[in-house]
Order: structure tokens, then sequence, then C-alpha cells
């Protein structure tokens, strides 16, 4: 006769193996939103330290003038020493503005958007920007001064801060804002 002997694979064995293997994949997961979330630290901290990066996108909005004052501004107001001539209700709401995501808050540039358009901007579209993590939500303006007032209008109704265009935003031209969710 023959012993029936259950082996050593039993399953008790193999439910401890499927706990420790999703364990496993649970730490792995956490790990790599750790390692994410500490390089998006580290960048903040690079660009608070003054260091930047010749390949690395937009860090931060320039803010230029004797007292370094805040960038936003309603049209028609002067900012860190330079001065905007159109009026809010002269600047010309079908102007193109692109409207990049740089959260991980989905459709954040939809919402951003659709605020725009409840204040009468006719003309956004919508995208995602990764190239690196900003601080605060800006709109980038192009070298046309029409550009220049439109995004200070922009950033009048976003609450939101202004910057001339830098490479990778953009095609230098034109409006964009870059949300960040906070």
């Amino acid at each position: 006769m023959s012993n029936s002997n259950p082996g050593s694979g039993g399953p008790p064995l193999r439910a401890t193996a499927m706990v420790l293997i999703a364990l496993a994949i649970v730490f792995a997961g956490l790990g790599a939103m750790s390692l994410s979330s500490a390089d998006s630290d580290t960048a903040d901290n690079a660009e608070g330290a003054g260091s930047s990066s010749a390949t690395a996108a937009p860090a931060a909005p320039r803010v230029t003038g004797p007292a370094a004052a805040p960038t936003t501004a309603a049209a028609g107001s002067t900012t860190a020493g330079a001065t905007t001539t159109a009026a809010a209700g002269e600047v010309d709401r079908s102007t193109p503005i692109q409207v990049l995501n740089n959260s991980l808050v989905a459709g954040l540039a939809s919402t951003t958007a659709n605020q725009l358009a409840a204040r009468g901007w006719t003309n956004t579209s919508t995208g995602n920007y990764a190239a690196t993590t900003l601080t605060a939500t800006t709109v980038y303006f192009g070298d046309e001064p029409a550009d220049q007032a439109t995004a200070a209008a922009v950033a009048a109704d976003l609450g939101a801060t202004t910057a001339p265009m830098v490479p990778g935003v953009g095609d230098g031209s034109g409006v964009v804002v870059v949300v960040t969710g906070r």
C-alpha cells in the first residue's frame, strides 16, 4: 500500500508564496513612486539652489526687476518694471492658447481650458507637459507684444505667473499655459 503523504508544495505553501509575490509587487510599486517623487523633489531643490542643466526644460519662471516682484499682473499694470499697454477688454480672446498639464491630476488641462472658456477665451487646446516638473502654474508668452498682453490677461484670469517662452515649452510664439495643480 502506498502512503498518501502530502508533498512539500501543498496548498499552504503556494498560498504563502502568492502572498509574498503580491507584497513584492506592492512594495516595488511604492518604491517606484518614491523614486519618482524623489526625482521631483531633487529637481525642485536644484532649482532653489540655482543650478540648472543645459538640456532641462524650464525650471521656473524668470523674474526680472529691482525688487524681483511677482510677474502675475492684470493687463494694463506695471510688473517688475515692465508696463503692459493693453487693457483686459482690449485683448483678443480668440488668440490661440495651449494649456498643458504638468501634474498627476488627470484632466487638469481640460478643466483649466474650460475655466478659460468660461471667461471668454474661445481658442484653447490641451495637452501634457512632462519635460520637467514646474513649481507653479505659469503662462508663457512669445516674442510678439500681443502675446505678452494676452499672457498677462490669461494669468490674471487663472491667478498664475507669466514668463517669456523658453525652449521646450512651445514654438516661440503665442501663449502656452503650463498648469501644475498648485
